[in-house]
């Protein structure tokens, strides 16, 4: 790869984060190659190195994400994480597809809202997460799976993100409460 075709391949990356192409696609030094599952394309991926603060992106010219509503999409995250993280000890990219049910359930049980408010706080997360590429959202489909930005987090992040997981709640256990306090 040339001097130039490097240079466009980051400014791609620059202004528009993870760049998803197929796989036989040739990739700049610097560049990581997230695979897809079926193997249809693959994403690329700025590689930062291990603890880097935030002022590392701002050098090399990576945008730092503004997130309106940052509570909501956290949470959102958070609950994204838990469904489609499925093997916590293992990989977190690419994940595993959840439904958009799945996650409103677990979603819905750490905020507490009515189920209006929750949806709408919930679809607008999805959308601004899967517009910066933390998550894949297919809203067709109805299903959402880890974007290829959460492969950049480092080890350190890794472990604090497995104790947040650890905590929230399941679906699978927010549909058994919601049975039981039928009865």
């Amino acid at each position: 790869m040339n001097e130039t075709e490097t240079a466009l391949w980051w400014a791609r990356v620059r202004a528009a984060g993870p760049q998803r192409v197929a796989p036989s696609s040739a990739f700049p030094a610097g560049m990581q190659r997230l695979v897809e599952p079926d193997v249809t394309a693959v994403w690329l991926l700025a590689v930062l190195p291990e603890g880097a603060r935030p002022g590392v992106s701002e050098e090399l010219g990576l945008p730092v994400l503004a997130v309106e509503q940052p509570n909501d999409t956290a949470r959102v995250l958070a609950a994204c994480l838990r469904c489609c993280w499925a093997e916590p000890t293992g990989s977190i990219w690419p994940g595993t597809p959840a439904s958009k049910d799945e996650v409103a359930a677990v979603f819905g049980e750490i905020t507490n809202r009515d189920e209006t408010a929750s949806n709408r706080a919930l679809l607008a997360a999805l959308r601004r997460l899967a517009g910066a590429a933390w998550l894949l959202w297919d809203e067709p489909g109805q299903t959402v799976r880890l974007g290829p930005r959460v492969a950049a987090w480092g080890s350190a992040d890794l472990s604090a993100l497995r104790e947040l997981r650890r905590m929230l709640p399941s679906s699978a256990d927010t549909g058994r409460s919601d049975a039981e306090g039928l009865r």
